[in-house]
């Protein structure tokens, strides 16, 4: 079985204008969670990068849950007796205080190697998948080992996360007081306040961005009104696709 090839990303409108909006590519976004993924993180937890982006795809896979013909229907099983020492060997490694996370994925890296060394004996995996016809997203052993034990394609994995980022439900929680766990949005809010240094700078700083964002910080006044989470999500999603279209006519009339 293949895991990767042509096959496009179908890319959520609310996902596109919450990256696009400031100045974040799509593909450059998630390039960068793709590479920051370390299996390892799957059995501890910090505060890093590496954290966020691996729990981004394990909280991905549970809302997938439901979803059993996304599935790849390949299994492993009859790998397990051979993955478990280094399973263990994983989880022990990250249970070590001793170790920073930095060190503890550099000690993860050779067992990471090793149990995609076994995984690929019985799948034939492709190292990237396409964004579009010009434009590849390179997937690393992490990544692919993470996608194989849970079953599911890469390219399930990457749209299910796109799923959970969108700043009108963003907004719409935080003005209602109804936030809830979400690693991928967390990544996402570092990006876009700068990690991984994607934002084009000349994107934001016309007068149409920053219209865009003087008029967010009145949706909580303006939409008051609107007491149901569904209700206000649906208000706040059609005017920010109003004023993210005003801010692509202001950088084209540039």
């Amino acid at each position: 079985m293949t895991i990767g090839g042509a096959t496009f990303i179908n890319v959520p409108r609310d996902f596109q204008i919450a990256c696009e909006a400031f100045g974040i590519g799509v593909p450059d976004f998630l390039q960068l969670i793709v590479r920051r993924v370390a299996f390892i993180h799957l059995f501890m937890d910090d505060n890093s990068e590496y954290d966020l982006a691996t729990k981004s795809f394990a909280f991905a896979t549970d809302l997938l849950k439901d979803r059993p013909e996304l599935r790849a229907g390949h299994s492993l099983a009859r790998q397990s007796r051979e993955s478990l020492p280094h399973l263990q060997k994983l989880m022990k490694l990250a249970g070590n205080r001793s170790y920073s996370g930095r060190i503890k994925r550099e000690k993860a890296a050779k067992l990471v190697e090793k149990l995609f060394g076994i995984a690929s004996r019985e799948i034939a995996f492709e190292p990237y998948i396409y964004y579009d016809e010009d434009t590849k997203i390179t997937l690393t052993k992490d990544f692919l080992l993470m996608a194989t034990i849970n079953q599911y394609p890469p390219t399930v994995l990457l749209n299910a996360i796109m799923q959970c980022v969108s700043l009108a439900d963003l907004y719409a929680r935080i003005h209602l007081d109804r936030i809830v766990h979400n690693p991928v949005l967390g990544f996402y809010l570092r990006v876009q306040n700068g990690f991984g240094k994607l934002t084009d700078v000349q994107h934001i700083n016309p007068p149409g961005f920053k219209n865009f964002m003087s008029d967010l910080q009145e949706f909580e006044i303006r939409y008051f009104t609107f007491r149901q989470l569904d209700q206000r999500r649906e208000a706040y999603r059609s005017r920010i696709e109003e004023n993210f279209q005003q801010i692509n006519l202001t950088i084209d009339d540039e």
